[in-house]
């Protein structure tokens, strides 16, 4: 089922009619709905929740994309507080498009007590200007963008005290992406990509790509233009195929963007690159 509309998401749901149609901000309520098969909001989904059965002592923080599917099932109502958000208001508030927001239900966010407070805080204050009778959007905004720069920071903080959960996860990264090409008579290769690595390692790319730059100072997209350049240099100097072929060996569509790729890391084309 696909909503796309805040509105019927929030009927369906049996929360609060929404008072704009670009941003919702709300407290759970014993009418919220307990359960529910996997559903499609075309929107932005913030929300942070206490007293859950992983840790009661915390709150988590859950995050989904638009059209992205969300399910639940808990037996008591939920406490805490949501924002929805459509992908227009964000996309018009480019300091508010923190990747966090495209990690979906693989990665929620543990709150230590000190930044529950502050997100606490800022979900209280944003729905204290939501209820005025005339509120303001950028007001709203403003309250996001404290809490959204807030989260980026305690997700480095979570990234780096469970460093061998997550340094798992980069591993398997690199053992793959070593792995790609070593496919002899493949057909039909494609170029690799975050989201290719990210579907094989049941993540979002968005979550692949700040975890691996988390750890190695480098994102995921840097790291597969590097391997691809790697494993080109030998093919070029052989001499045994032409460029173009290399470029579709490689898995690219247009050898020009092999080409403009190849120019950019190691600053010669691939026909000077092999005859230095």
């Amino acid at each position: 089922m696909k909503f796309n509309s805040i509105q019927s998401f929030c009927e369906y749901t049996h929360a609060k009619k929404p008072r704009h149609i670009e941003i919702d901000i709300g407290e759970y309520s014993s009418e919220f709905r307990l359960a529910s098969p996997p559903v499609y909001p075309a929107f932005y989904r913030i929300s942070i929740k206490y007293g859950l059965e992983e840790d009661k002592q915390k709150g988590y923080m859950y995050f989904s994309s638009p059209n992205q599917a969300i399910e639940w099932n808990t037996e008591v109502p939920w406490r805490g507080y949501y924002i929805n958000i459509t992908e227009a208001l964000i996309s018009n508030s480019q300091h508010l498009a923190y990747s966090f927001l495209k990690y979906g239900s693989h990665e929620p966010l543990l709150l230590e007590q000190a930044e529950e407070a502050i997100i606490t805080g800022a979900f209280k204050g944003a729905l204290q200007e939501y209820n005025k009778e005339s509120f303001s959007i950028k007001i709203l905004l403003a309250y996001c963008n404290l809490m959204f720069a807030h989260i980026a920071e305690f997700y480095k903080r979570q990234f780096g005290e469970q460093r061998e959960k997550y340094a798992k996860l980069v591993d398997d990264f690199f053992l793959l992406l070593n792995a790609f090409y070593d496919r002899p008579h493949q057909p039909n290769i494609e170029q690799p990509s975050v989201s290719y690595f990210a579907q094989s390692l049941n993540v979002t790319p968005n979550y692949l790509s700040d975890l691996v730059k988390f750890y190695t100072g480098k994102s995921a997209l840097s790291h597969i233009h590097q391997h691809i350049i790697e494993t080109a240099k030998p093919l070029i100097t052989q001499k045994e195929a032409t460029i173009n072929e290399i470029a579709y060996q490689l898995g690219f569509e247009y050898p020009n963007y092999f080409s403009r790729l190849f120019r950019k890391h190691t600053g010669h084309t691939p026909s000077k690159y092999r005859n230095l």
